[in-house]
């Protein structure tokens, strides 16, 4: 079975702040995945100013997000899975590709509904609250997560952060635990990062529980997620072809392809 893993991030050859990302991805990755699952993680090319805070930046950002799913499919992967958990491009690339197209938040959110009565998001700022509550009614899953915390990191930049989990980690984890305490009062039985780069880093750095509340490992629920489809699709069960959404055929997108000059 061979997975894409995309991230929403450039390369560590395309920004070095990212290094310290990309060497856990792998790594853990290795971990999660089953030894006969062969994973290809690809970073993209640009990342524009502010692009988690902007509607239009992630509008042009997702594109080359897409392309590299059509890529994928070409290349005989078996799946497309990406990690972010803002799960941006969500109809487009299903619309896109014909591989099943996996998603961190869906996925995560999905695998704790399964195994959590309630479960809440721990998020890094205030804003990021907001969006995510968007995200989880967006699923239809709004009454099963709690209001969650945040860990007041409203104002930090990227690079904040990722040095922040690099260099002087334990404060990081600090913050997590004492937001993941205000969600455990609330009722919670699983918690959730909203950031790709927080869950990670608390995996490697074995945090899989506050108090014996599970921490997802949000990795793990896509990959794992990814091969349960790629399982269902080799059973015979085929991706859906009827109904509103497929109105525009393959053939359609591959004509409108042509007009706007992606081929």
């Amino acid at each position: 079975m061979k997975i894409w893993f995309q991230t929403f991030s450039p390369s560590s050859t395309v920004d070095a702040k990212w290094r310290y990302f990309d060497e856990q991805c792998h790594r853990h990755l290795a971990r999660v995945a089953r030894p006969d699952t062969e994973i290809h993680v690809a970073a993209v090319e640009m990342r524009g100013p502010k692009m988690i805070f902007s509607d239009y930046v992630q509008y042009m950002h997702i594109g080359q997000v897409i392309e590299n799913a059509i890529q994928a499919e070409r290349d005989g992967f078996d799946a497309f899975v990406l990690a972010g958990l803002r799960d941006l491009g969500h109809s487009e690339l299903r619309e896109a590709v014909d591989i099943p197209v996996v998603f961190a938040g869906e996925a995560s959110y999905h695998f704790a509904s399964l195994v959590a009565r309630k479960w809440a998001v721990i998020a890094y700022d205030e804003w990021s609250v907001f969006t995510t509550r968007a995200i989880v009614e967006r699923y239809g899953m709004g009454h099963l997560c709690l209001p969650g915390a945040h860990m007041g990191h409203l104002g930090y930049t990227m690079t904040d952060l990722l040095t922040l989990f690099e260099k002087n980690p334990q404060p990081f984890i600090d913050e997590f635990k004492t937001a993941a305490r205000v969600a455990i009062d609330q009722g919670a039985e699983m918690l959730i990062t909203d950031f790709a780069a927080t869950s990670i880093f608390l995996q490697e750095h074995d945090i899989k529980h506050v108090d014996g509340v599970p921490v997802l490992d949000t990795h793990a629920a896509l990959i794992k997620t990814a091969e349960m489809q790629v399982d269902f699709r080799r059973l015979g069960i085929p991706k859906a072809s009827r109904g509103p959404r497929f109105i525009a055929t393959r053939q359609d997108i591959l004509a409108a392809r042509k007009v706007y000059g992606f081929e």
